[in-house]
C-alpha cells in the first residue's frame, strides 16, 4: 500500500505539498496546480454532516468535483462502480484518497488520473455523469481529504472546508491555522455552545471541583466512555438499523429507537469530541436557554431541557444555586436475545461557590437506569449538605423525572467509545448522516 502511494505521488506531473497552509505557501497564490493536503484535515477526520450537504451542494452545480483513489494491486483498471464502492468501504482511512477540484482544473485532475492508473491504482472519477448519491458516499467516507491548490480554486467561492482553507496561512511556529487553545478548528462552534468544560472537572466525592463557580453552568453534561463486553470492529447502518459488527464476525443489533435520536446524539458527541466539552443545556437566572447546536431544535434537546428544570422541583431546602446532571458510569452488553443493552449510572448533584468562588457539590443524588427494563433505581446521597434531605423527598420521582437523560447518556457513551476506538463506520455511514434529527423548537427562554 505505501509503495504505490508513493509510486503515485513520484509519478504526478503537478507539485505535491503535505500541508498546503504552510507559512511558505499558503498566502502565495501557486504558479501552477498543486496537490496537497491540510495539517487541520488530519487522516481518518471525516466529513460532518453540514461539509458532506456543503460538497453536495457545490457539485450538484458542477462548481466542484472529485476524484476518489484507492490501492489495489493487480486489480487492472476496469473495476465497475459497484465494486470500486465495496472495495473502498473495506479499505483503511489511509487507502481512501479523495481530491477535490475546482472544475476548472480539470486538466491536472486527469493527469492524476494518468498517473494512478500508472501506478496500479483504482479511480473513480467524479464528474456531471456521477450521480449526486455515490458521488457524496464517497466524500463522506473519505480517510484522506486532499484539493488541487491552484488559482481558480483560491478564487472560487465555496463554502466546503477545503475550498475555504485554502489561501490562509499557518500560524507562526505551527502547521495549523488555529491557536491551540482553539479546539473548534477555527470554525466559531464553541461561541454558539453552552460554557464550555467537561464533566470531569467538576469533581466527585472525594476530589472537589477546581474550576471557577463563574463558567460551570447548571444543566446537563454527558461524558461517559462505554464499558462493552464485546469487542467491536465496525458499526454499520442498514434497513434503518445501526448493528455493531464484533471481532469474532457476529452483528448484534442495537436497540431499536427513533432515527433521528440517534443522529442527534452522534453529532453531539462529535461536537463534543471537536471543542473538548461535554455541556449539553443550561437555563440561567432569567429562564434563557443555552444548548448545544447538536440538539438544537430536536425532540433530544427538548427532552433534555425540560429534564434540567426538574430537579428543584423535589428539593427545595438546600443553600444552593445550581444543579447538574451528569453520567458517571455507562455499561453495555449482552442480552439473551441477541440484542443489546446498557445501563447508566448518573448523579443529580446540587452545588453552589465558596469564598474562593470554587464550585462545590454540597448535595448529590446517585441513580442506576437500566434500558432493558427501562426503570430507574436511587442508590444512595453523598455531599455535606446531603444530611439536610428531607425524608420526604421523593428520590424515585426525581430519578424518573430526569431518566429520559439517562437513556441517552448510554447512547452518547457507546457512540463516545467508537470513536476513541477507532471502530470504523463506513458502511451505511452516509446514509445514517443525512437522515434528518429534526424535531421541537428550542425556546429562547423556558
Amino acid at each position: 500500500m505505501g509503495s504505490s502511494i508513493r509510486s503515485f505521488h513520484d509519478s504526478l506531473s503537478i507539485d505535491v505539498t503535505a500541508n498546503v497552509n504552510n507559512r511558505e505557501l499558503g498566502r502565495r497564490r501557486p504558479e501552477q496546480p498543486r496537490l496537497g493536503g491540510f495539517w487541520d484535515i488530519p487522516q481518518g477526520l471525516m466529513p460532518s454532516a453540514q461539509e458532506i450537504n456543503y460538497w453536495e451542494d457545490e457539485f450538484s452545480v458542477s462548481q466542484l468535483a472529485g476524484i476518489a483513489v484507492i490501492p489495489c494491486d493487480g486489480c487492472g483498471s476496469e473495476v465497475s462502480t459497484a465494486n470500486f464502492l465495496q472495495r473502498w468501504l473495506n479499505s483503511p482511512d489511509s487507502q481512501r484518497i479523495f481530491i477535490s477540484y475546482c472544475v476548472e482544473d480539470l486538466n491536472s485532475a486527469l493527469g492524476i488520473i494518468d498517473a494512478a492508473h500508472a501506478s496500479g491504482m483504482l479511480v473513480e472519477l467524479l464528474s456531471s455523469d456521477t450521480s449526486l448519491a455515490l458521488a457524496g458516499e464517497l466524500y463522506s467516507t473519505a480517510g484522506r481529504r486532499l484539493i488541487i491548490d491552484s488559482a481558480e480554486a483560491r478564487r472560487l467561492d465555496s463554502k466546503v472546508t477545503e475550498f475555504v482553507y485554502l489561501g490562509q496561512r499557518s500560524r507562526r511556529g505551527s502547521d495549523s491555522l488555529f491557536q491551540k487553545s482553539d479546539s473548534s478548528r477555527g470554525l466559531g462552534l464553541a461561541r454558539n455552545e453552552p460554557a464550555v468544560f467537561l464533566k470531569e472537572s467538576l469533581g466527585d466525592e472525594y476530589n472537589q471541583s477546581t474550576i471557577e463557580e463563574i463558567i460551570v453552568p447548571g444543566g446537563v453534561a454527558l461524558g461517559e466512555t462505554a464499558k462493552l463486553d464485546i469487542v467491536p470492529v465496525s458499526m454499520r447502518f442498514a434497513n434503518e438499523q445501526l448493528t455493531l459488527v464484533d471481532d469474532s464476525g457476529k452483528s448484534w443489533k442495537l436497540p431499536e429507537q427513533a432515527l433521528a435520536v440517534s443522529r442527534a446524539l452522534f453529532d453531539f458527541v462529535e461536537r463534543s469530541e471537536v471543542i473538548q466539552s461535554d455541556a449539553i443545556v443550561d437555563i440561567d437566572e432569567n429562564r434563557r436557554v443555552s444548548i448545544s447546536s447538536a440538539f438544537r431544535d430536536t425532540d433530544v434537546g427538548y427532552e433534555i431541557m425540560q429534564a434540567d428544570t426538574q430537579p428543584f422541583e423535589y428539593i427545595s431546602n438546600l443553600p444552593v444555586t445550581k444543579s447538574v446532571i451528569i453520567d458517571t458510569f455507562v455499561k453495555w452488553m449482552q442480552g439473551l436475545d441477541g440484542e443489546f443493552y446498557f445501563t447508566t449510572e448518573f448523579e443529580v448533584r446540587f452545588l453552589s461557590a465558596d469564598n474562593m468562588r470554587i464550585a462545590q457539590t454540597r448535595a448529590a443524588l446517585a441513580y442506576e437506569y437500566n434500558s432493558r427494563d427501562q426503570e430507574t433505581e436511587y442508590l444512595r446521597a453523598w455531599g455535606r449538605e446531603a444530611r439536610r434531605l428531607s425524608e420526604k423527598v421523593d428520590y424515585a420521582g426525581l430519578g424518573n423525572s430526569v431518566e429520559k437523560v439517562a437513556h441517552y447518556a448510554g447512547w452518547a457513551a457507546l457512540f463516545r467509545k467508537l470513536k476513541e476506538n477507532n471502530v470504523p463506520f463506513l458502511h451505511g455511514r452516509y446514509q445514517f448522516m443525512k437522515l434528518t434529527n429534526e424535531g421541537r423548537l428550542t425556546p429562547a427562554r423556558y
